[in-house]
């Protein structure tokens, strides 16, 4: 037997052998029979052999606790088979034991065991559908448990528990409640290694979008860590989950740097699998980044030397190889690691169906993006299949966006169409049930507050009617008195008088009560409508001062222009100006006006086009003729478009009518159908030169405009006939946006938790 190893109470094997031997048949006895078969738990890697003479161990505990009728320690006995049959991987049989152990605590009141078996008899359900449901039970019945016996440090640890399943359930707005909840149970015993509460907080806040907060319990994490000098796997958890954070703010540096540090401690443990998530992670920064060539080189190092055996994870690495190589624009090489993912995904009956689901997914993006439209069809049935048979609607919505994509590629509107149509139902049945999820959590909340108010009130009524009762018996007493002094008929009276009085007083209280409780009322109305008033006139005021700053930059330029006599940095400087005024001309009209969320773009591009007509002095000479749809829209999609007519406007009037000619430009912007719009911007002049090539072209003016179309998810083209026509076609929905599970003409990069 090894030696080394210590047992829970601090003794060798040897010395608990040695104590059992000079024991008499009596609790202590079976305490040290259960710490020796208890001892091989905390091992990993247990010979069968050894795992065998720890049942016969626990075994002899069990009957000499019912000989003894030591019902505290038969119970632990079966706790600690329960938990042998389970590293045996009997599952069933371990499950069987840890009832026994259920039903005797429970009988015998020993809360803290009974609360401890609970939460094991948790731990043999999983983490999803229905078996999560399950766990997340027998994990509350743990925390009432310990409740119930005041265990303080273990109602933190439940709380933890519930808190972190619900994250994983998707619940994450009950997940943080009951986070707070625990943290708060931690801090009120001094607990001092907080890391762990602090680290779930800041993954849950950063998983609801709310950065600054999941930053703010990052750093609390990294620095309670530090403090406590830890240096485990569990603080590249915390550098790994801050630098996710950060990834989800677009801040890739710092991301970088922290998935960073959070490899070494991984190196240093040798955990292969916490190694290549957090490569996958830096691969993914790197690739936002723009640097696919040095995310190639890392992963390639890293593989040499921590080499991939789990088939799940080899599925990912070819993910990552394929979005390295589409960023290279090497789709030969790309579509062979593509190749090398579905062919894991379909040759092995391991891999679960999220994971399917999420290949055939990426495959179809690729196959999109590669115009390989055969591929992306063979596989749109078999991913479509998996997200009605998992139920996942955010899939499902996906399956339809891609049908979109493709059969609007093939030239198959009326398909196209109709995809679209049900991915936006779909979008939109995701986007109420998020709400209700919301609007249920607030009235948990609301409810939870409601009943922490009415115990204070009750512990004031009672208080209130303890005074009453000590009040009353004065006044009986007094009444005694005067009834033995004066005559029967006055001391009735006297009593029916004070009684009347009492009543009137407690009357009285209670209206006076209330009409507190109404002004207190009034007072926070009052309150959050100034703080409303306050937020709309901060909102235009940073409008406003923005348009100042962009006006002074503007001023800038043509201050700077005075001193240049190079004609091209004189136009770049132009160029900007005109850029910069476009951009100013939204914040001007969204201080001026009394809607802050969205601008009026027929009124916008008027006042647009008369600035650029003023400043370049067409005259008479250039007409305009402006057609556009009555529509309102935010300043992510005004932006942009207003920064695509400048570049349009300004090439057709310095460039479409040369040597002063006469000419008319027309701009349209129409709403087509459902949520789709068509802008274009036509002149009749000269058209494009005969040796212009609009897919080589990189002026920055064409680049801008495509770009700027790409951001907004529209289809840029450019033709010239008689004249010259911009046209740009996007898809804009007024209402709030709920983008879920869209992937679009872009590789989806997605960090991983350890």
């Amino acid at each position: 037997m090894p030696v080394f190893a210590q047992a829970q109470s601090g003794k060798s094997y040897q010395e608990l052998e040695l104590l059992l031997q000079q024991s008499k048949a009596d609790t202590n006895r079976v305490r040290l029979l259960l710490e020796l078969g208890s001892y091989y738990l905390n091992k990993t890697d247990t010979p069968s052999a050894e795992l065998d003479s720890a049942v016969a161990r626990v075994r002899q505990a069990e009957n000499l606790s019912m000989a003894l009728r030591f019902y505290h320690g038969q119970a632990n006995s079966y706790r600690i088979l329960a938990k042998i049959y389970r590293k045996q991987g009997k599952t069933d049989k371990g499950k069987e034991y840890v009832n026994k152990a259920i039903q005797l605590f429970d009988t015998y009141h020993y809360l803290n065991d009974l609360g401890e078996a609970y939460f094991d008899l948790g731990g043999y359900y999983g983490l999803s559908g229905p078996e999560m449901n399950e766990r997340i039970k027998w994990s509350e019945m743990a925390l009432s448990t310990f409740q119930q016996a005041g265990n303080k440090l273990k109602v933190a640890d439940c709380l933890k528990e519930i808190g972190d399943l619900y994250q994983i359930q998707g619940n994450t707005f009950k997940s943080l409640a009951l986070l707070k909840e625990a943290l708060q149970v931690y801090q009120s015993i001094n607990h001092p290694r907080l890391q762990g509460i602090y680290d779930l907080l800041g993954d849950v806040s950063s998983s609801i979008g709310d950065y600054k907060e999941a930053i703010k319990y990052g750093m609390l994490a990294l620095k309670t860590a530090e403090q406590a000098q830890d240096t485990t796997m569990q603080l590249a958890t915390i550098y790994n989950r801050i630098g996710r954070t950060y990834h989800g703010m677009n801040e890739h540096e710092q991301a970088r740097n922290y998935f960073e540090k959070s490899l070494q401690i991984a190196k240093k443990y040798n955990d292969i699998n916490s190694i290549h998530i957090l490569s996958s992670n830096i691969v993914h920064t790197l690739l936002k980044l723009n640097q696919p060539l040095q995310a190639q080189t890392f992963l390639q190092d890293i593989l040499k030397k921590y080499p991939v055996t789990d088939i799940e994870r080899r599925i990912f690495i070819n993910f990552d190889f394929v979005s390295i190589y589409i960023l290279l624009k090497n789709y030969k090489l790309a579509g062979q690691y593509c190749s090398a993912l579905l062919s894991l995904v379909e040759g092995s009956k391991s891999v679960n169906h999220e994971t399917q689901m999420f290949a055939y997914g990426f495959a179809i993006n690729f196959f999109l993006v590669s115009q390989q439209y055969e591929q992306a069809y063979k596989y749109l049935p078999l991913h479509k299949a998996l997200a009605e048979k998992s139920g996942a609607l955010t899939s499902l919505s996906s399956n339809h966006l891609y049908w979109f994509k493709l059969d609007s590629a093939q030239g198959r509107y009326p398909s196209a169409i109709v995809h679209y149509q049900q991915h936006k139902a779909l979008n939109d049945s995701l986007f109420n049930e998020s709400k209700s999820k919301q609007i249920a959590q607030l009235q948990i909340q609301y409810e939870t507050e409601r009943k922490d108010q009415d115990i204070k009130l009750q512990k004031q009524n009672i208080q209130l009617l303890t005074k009453q009762g000590l009040l009353q018996q004065n006044q009986l007493q007094q009444a005694n008195f005067v009834r033995n002094v004066t005559f029967g008929g006055i001391a009735l009276l006297l009593i029916i008088t004070g009684l009347l009085y009492n009543r009137y007083r407690l009357k009285q209280r209670s209206s006076q009560k209330l009409e507190a409780q109404q002004k207190e009322i009034n007072a926070k109305n009052v309150s959050l409508q100034h703080l409303v008033t306050e937020k709309e006139w901060l909102l235009k005021e940073i409008h406003h001062r923005v348009k100042n700053n962009l006006q002074i930059v503007m001023s800038l330029l043509n201050s700077q222009s005075a001193y240049i006599d190079n004609d091209a940095a004189m136009l770049a400087i132009r160029d900007s100006q005109h850029r910069v005024q476009a951009i100013s001309l939204i914040h001007q009209k969204l201080y001026q006006s009394e809607n802050l969320s969205s601008i009026d773009i027929p009124t916008y591009i008027s006042e647009l086009v008369e600035y650029l007509r003023d400043f370049f002095d067409t005259s008479q000479r250039i007409r305009f003729d402006i057609q556009i749809d009555p529509v309102k829209m935010d300043v992510s999609y005004a932006v942009p478009l207003g920064l695509i007519l400048n570049e349009a406007i300004t090439n057709a009037i310095k460039y479409a009518f040369p040597a002063k000619r006469e000419g008319q430009i027309t701009i349209l912007l129409k709403h087509t159908i459902q949520d789709l719009y068509q802008l274009s911007i036509t002149d009749n002049g000269i058209g494009l030169p005969a040796h212009f090539d609009k897919n080589q072209n990189n002026s920055l003016g064409m680049s801008l405009m495509r770009g700027l179309s790409e951001d907004i998810d529209g289809s840029f083209s450019i033709e010239s006939h008689t004249g010259t026509t911009i046209l740009l076609c996007f898809a804009y929905t007024p209402a709030i946006r709920q983008y879920i599970g869209s992937i679009n003409s872009e590789i989806p990069l997605e960090t991983v938790d350890l």
